[in-house]
């Protein structure tokens, strides 16, 4: 239905601006002013939402509190009964004469003056992003060129974002027509356009600044069909290809705003606008590889150690409590190179009752456990957050409170509900925290919900305020090929997102080498001792101390088992693979090195700082064929030893992994 000419509730509407499936747009004036008026028919909205009468007028109360000179500004709005029956509603919103932002770029090829007009677009979503109604931010939903208008004098507007959520972009027909434009929808939007958040429109706006800069689209597709699946799966083309005078740091902020995954894009449009003010993104992180040796009880072996080592080390701090000499060691030397876990990830079991060292821990719970509903409580959490600080401040590295995100005692439902708590401790704890001090995030999360839920758990802790990650990981003994290849792409992503060191607690060696090979800072284990995390360790009413002892075999990359005081099973072996030698097993024989632990424990420790240092030296380009190379020439020599030394090598678990390893790398 036509409406110029016609004079409704005041304003006479004088000229069609435009419409669409979902209404039409008049320049309309009252008096001296002019105003624009979108018509929205009762048909459309109950079509798109049956039964939701008042999900116009809830859009209006968005349009009602916006404020800011590059959004269009709201005047009005009423309804009437039309000529057929049918009841219209009638939107009045601030005129703006001025072109679609896609005309304006036609003409302008100065990148200086397109980035200034995509700041100012900038500015008009942050304010959007920012404005609450019922305590939720207005996201945009249909960003693109032809809802930014510009006029002669750089001014621009924003508009239908009030139209936010009564356009529906699910609503695909068989044809492939919808409502909306396809090519500036985010990936996430595609697949369930109800349940997206405000990273779904710096997506839109890291296509508009694609198209600012290039005067071109980042895919090519015949269909509208052909096109999602490129957004959903395919790489945008490169900027540079359709303009070469785009600099470096424009084309990585193009690629990050239009990153596939949420968790890899600007988190907020003030962190996209800081890019520009900074004309600085990171390059991929490149760190040496390290080895962190897990320190639980070894005194004599650390004092050893050091003395001709330089160490890194990870210090539960629970065994203060009854290995204090050890503590005295490391606080005597300030802690110096020494990364202190606070053990807070046992606090949540019922089993942390039976281990003195956990109940000594000041922000131990006096009743029950951590829980959930424990951290929930506001003057409880703070109380847990200024006791741990005040028992590790004494360490210049911490790792701040953290609990297992798979707590099998609680249901499953509860994972989500730990992983917020988890960032909040880490958001909460961190502003605690002298600045001078280096800020830890554990992650420590079972293999399966790591595997299935890699992208929510990144998107949680992309951002955190630390300067590395620690990642602890249960059930690694299940490794499959494609689970394997999950976790080693969760590290990589980790790494590479948030640009920080990433470090992989108590992994097998053959792991920690690959995971190092592949770019990522470092791995850690106990000395000849624990290489693969389980939950069921923390829930053990107490310190379990291994029957076993291990001696690592480079020959193997691995580990080889043999029961504690036999050290002529350990000779067998030592006898067999040939002598070590390190400068701690060298001129000894297998009786002096195996008898007791401090012998495998010294060799374990240098073999690991030496096998590192190998890796450092190697080129990166060539670091995986020669991991390649090695975990071929270990499996061979798994296939070798004679069953008189290990009667079926086949089910040992380092050997199983290793053969996961050469599928996957």
């Amino acid at each position: 239905m036509n409406l110029v000419g016609k004079t409704i509730r005041g304003y006479v509407f004088e000229e069609a601006l435009g419409s669409g499936s979902f209404g039409s747009v008049y320049k309309v004036s009252r008096g001296e002013e002019h105003f624009a008026a979108k018509v929205l028919s009762e048909v459309y909205v109950l079509q798109e939402f049956k039964n939701e009468h008042n999900r116009i007028t809830r859009e209006i109360d968005v349009l009602k509190n916006v404020q800011h000179n590059s959004l269009i500004k709201y005047q009005d709005d009423f309804f009437f009964i039309n000529e057929f029956g049918i009841k219209e509603y009638v939107i009045i919103m601030e005129y703006f004469s001025g072109i679609i932002l896609k005309e304006y770029i036609e003409n302008i090829s100065d990148l200086n003056e397109l980035v200034s007009v995509f700041i100012k677009i900038l500015d008009g979503v942050n304010v959007l992003h920012n404005t609450f109604v019922n305590n939720r931010g207005i996201i945009h939903r249909d960003l693109k060129p032809d809802n930014i208008l510009i006029n002669k004098q750089g001014d621009i507007k924003i508009i239908d974002y009030g139209l936010s959520k009564i356009i529906d972009f699910s609503s695909i027909t068989s044809t492939g027509a919808q409502i909306g434009s396809p090519l500036y929808m985010s990936p996430e939007q595609l697949k369930d356009s109800k349940h997206i958040d405000y990273r779904s429109d710096i997506y839109s706006l890291g296509i508009i600044l694609y198209e600012m800069l290039t005067k071109n689209i980042p895919y090519r597709a015949n269909t509208i069909p052909e096109l999602f699946l490129k957004i959903l799966n395919e790489p945008i083309i490169p900027p540079k290809q359709h303009n070469p005078n785009i600099s470096d740091v424009l084309e990585k902020i193009i690629y990050k705003a239009t990153a596939k995954e949420r968790f890899a894009r600007f988190q907020t449009v003030s962190e996209f606008k800081e890019m520009f003010i900074k004309q600085d993104i990171q390059n991929e992180l490149s760190v040496l590889g390290k080895y962190y040796a897990w320190i639980y009880k070894e005194k004599s072996v650390t004092i050893d150690f050091e003395k001709i080592n330089e160490t890194s080390i990870i210090y539960p701090i629970h065994v203060q409590n009854w290995s204090k000499g050890l503590h005295k060691y490391f606080k005597k030397r300030n802690f110096e190179n020494v990364i202190i876990d606070p053990s807070t990830q046992r606090l949540s079991y019922l089993a942390f009752g039976s281990t003195a060292g956990l109940m000594n821990l000041p922000y131990a719970p006096e009743k029950s456990v951590i829980s959930l509903d424990y951290l929930k409580n506001p003057v409880l959490r703070y109380e847990y957050i200024n006791k741990w600080y005040n028992t590790v401040k004494i360490g210049n590295k911490l790792i701040l409170p953290y609990h297992y995100i798979s707590n099998t005692d609680y249901p499953v439902n509860k994972i989500e509900d730990w992983i917020k708590m988890n960032i909040q401790l880490i958001d909460e704890s961190s502003k605690i925290v002298n600045s001078e001090k280096n800020k830890y995030a554990m992650i420590s999360i079972g293999l399966n919900h790591l595997v299935f839920e890699a992208e929510k758990i990144l998107s949680y802790y992309v951002h955190a305020d630390v300067e590395a990650f620690i990642v602890q990981v249960s059930d690694l003994k299940q490794l499959n090929e494609q689970s394997l290849a999950s976790y080693i792409e969760f590290m990589l992503n980790l790494q590479k997102y948030t640009n920080k060191p990433v470090i992989a607690l108590k992994v097998p060696i053959s792991l920690g080498l690959v995971l190092i090979a592949k770019g990522i800072h470092g791995f850690s284990l106990g000395l000849a001792s624990i290489d693969y995390f389980d939950e069921q360790y923390i829930k053990e009413e107490k310190d379990a101390f291994n029957l076993f002892s291990k001696y690592y075999f480079p020959k193997l990359l691995s580990f080889l088992t043999y029961p504690k005081r036999d050290t002529f099973a350990f000779q067998e072996l030592y006898d067999y693979f040939g002598e070590c030698t390190c400068q701690w097993c060298k001129d000894k024989n297998a009786i002096d090195i195996g008898t007791g632990d401090k012998g495998v424990q010294l060799h374990c420790w240098q073999k690991m700082i030496d096998e590192v240092k190998i890796l450092n030296k190697i080129e990166n380009s060539k670091k995986i064929e020669y991991i390649k190379t090695r975990i071929d020439d270990a499996i061979v020599e798994f296939d070798n030893i004679p069953k008189s030394i290990i009667k079926s090598q086949k089910n040992n678990d380092y050997y199983k992994l290793l053969k996961n390893l050469k599928k996957i790398i």
